[in-house]
């Protein structure tokens, strides 16, 4: 007779979820090995293999608890989200569901699931059987260093990494797979999949992409392998030293309920048509009192809210922008013109002045043509700001990835030629993020104040980026508007 807890990883997935298992993975599900780390290209089922690997830990176990830790917090409640409903899906498992929300799932043999913030604070106390890094490539090594000991106390816990390829040498996740792929540690396995792997991958297409995608743009999306960055605007370093895991609100955030009024900011908008996404970026200047007073009276900036849509027309977009600028005190959004952005940038400025009683803020909007010149100098100001350890940018994948895709080569007229190579990936959200860099002003001045800690308490834990920069896990904006008045923003864009 076959018990819980004895039934395999294999069976739970193809008799109890109705899900077989890949042949690829299949291996991952089976290994012993304590820490299981696997680097990954797009569409081999990573994500429902976790889904599989969670919930087979909990249902098979009595009391066992599951922590879910990924890049940004809407990231982990996506994957529980995943749990959900493949366990809902399971006629034999639904019933064993006591308790489902964005957070939990509570199950009748007393075994959790939990997904919690990338915060180091909250992750702190946990005895856990399985903690699960999804995105580890993204996650700081802070996060990291709070969570893994948290398997000390469970007999039989294990750790699962798992992420696309990224980060630095001496990232933590970079230097687990290697230790699993030499084999030097037996406690420690690693998978390397392509999309090649996948059952379901179309063979000649990928071919295809061999020969015509940029050398190293195949290596990394579809082979899942680290590339030396030859050709990269931003490098990993730069990205990787200028995030941080603090909370911030995307298209799925209740905005309602958090309540972000009285946090001043600047926006930029991308519209997007058939393939692209519509974007769109705030930037707020952080209240960050003393704590980052080695930058002296320069501010530093932050992004408390980004999110994109996929084939929304343009008044379902503007809608939305409108649900945020409702919530958040916007100063001024800067919208992009090019294409269908014309019409979309005047839509926006009607529906502005239309609701402008029910704004918190008087918002301006200024449409701008996207030149090479304006993308030259705005994705330079980021560059620098990046450098400087002036801009903290929230551990969002899917931004960090589009910025790090970003191209160069010097054209015939002088300039520079920066974008995302259209066959490898979109730029929505790194160029909403140029049109909000450039609406403020990089050398405005703002006087840091000593405060006593206890004003600060809720605003969670102090943060710590690659470059020495501070930001709490839940930031305030400055309400400094010199910093988000660039006086240079005109109507001849060629200017920035």
């Amino acid at each position: 007779m076959t018990t819980a807890a004895s039934t395999t990883v294999t069976d739970f997935a193809a008799r109890l979820l109705e899900e077989p298992l890949w042949p690829h993975q299949i291996e991952f599900a089976e290994s012993p090995a304590r820490y299981r780390v696997t680097a990954s290209a797009r569409q081999v089922g990573k994500s429902r293999l976790l889904a599989v690997c969670a919930l087979h830990e909990a249902f098979t176990k009595r009391n066992a608890l599951v922590l879910v830790v990924s890049a940004g917090e809407e990231a982990s409640k996506r994957l529980l989200a995943d749990c959900a409903a493949m366990a809902n899906g399971a006629p034999l498992l639904k019933q064993s569901i006591v308790g489902d929300t964005t957070s939990s799932i509570v199950l009748t043999n007393g075994s959790r699931i939990l997904s919690v913030p990338a915060s180091s604070k909250q992750i702190r106390g946990w005895s856990v059987d399985l903690l699960i890094l999804d995105e580890a490539g993204f996650i700081s090594p802070e996060i990291w260093e709070a969570a893994e000991p948290a398997i000390v106390a469970r007999p039989g816990s294990r750790v699962i990494l798992s992420s696309s390829p990224w980060g630095s040498k001496d990232h933590f996740f970079r230097q687990a797979w290697q230790r699993g792929m030499t084999g030097a540690d037996p406690d420690v396995a690693a998978w390397h999949w392509p999309s090649s792997i996948s059952p379901l991958a179309d063979q000649a297409l990928i071919e295809r992409w061999r020969e015509t995608w940029p050398a190293h743009k195949f290596a990394r999306e579809i082979m899942a392998e680290w590339t030396d960055e030859s050709g990269a605007y931003f490098t990993s370093d730069e990205l990787d030293n200028a995030k941080a895991p603090y909370a911030f609100t995307t298209e799925t955030s209740d905005l309602t309920q958090l309540r972000p009024r009285h946090q001043l900011c600047a926006g930029g908008i991308d519209w997007g048509f058939k393939r692209d996404a519509s974007a769109l970026v705030l930037l707020s200047v952080l209240d960050d009192a003393h704590e980052n007073r080695h930058h002296g009276d320069n501010p530093v900036f932050y992004v408390p809210h980004l999110e994109a849509h996929f084939q929304t027309n343009s008044d379902v977009f503007i809608d939305r922008v409108l649900d945020v600028a409702m919530e958040y005190d916007i100063l001024r959004l800067v919208s992009e013109e090019n294409g269908i952005g014309q019409f979309a940038t005047e839509s926006l400025k009607q529906a502005i002045r239309r609701n402008r009683h029910r704004l918190p803020h008087n918002t301006n909007v200024s449409g701008v043509a996207t030149t090479q010149r304006r993308k030259m100098n705005g994705f330079g100001a980021i560059k620098v700001l990046l450098q400087q350890g002036r801009l903290v940018l929230p551990e969002h994948p899917d931004l960090l990835r589009q910025l790090n895709a970003l191209e160069f080569e010097s054209t015939d007229n002088g300039l520079m030629r920066i974008a995302v190579p259209d066959n490898v990936g979109h730029d929505d959200l790194c160029m909403g993020m140029l049109q909000a860099v450039s609406t403020i002003n990089i050398r405005a001045r703002a006087r840091r104040q000593e405060i006593w800690m206890d004003s600060r308490n809720d605003q969670g834990e102090l943060l710590t980026t690659g470059n020495g920069t501070t930001i709490r896990q839940h930031p305030r904006a400055w309400n400094l508007p010199a910093a988000l008045r660039n006086k240079r923003q005109a109507a001849d864009t060629e200017q920035w």
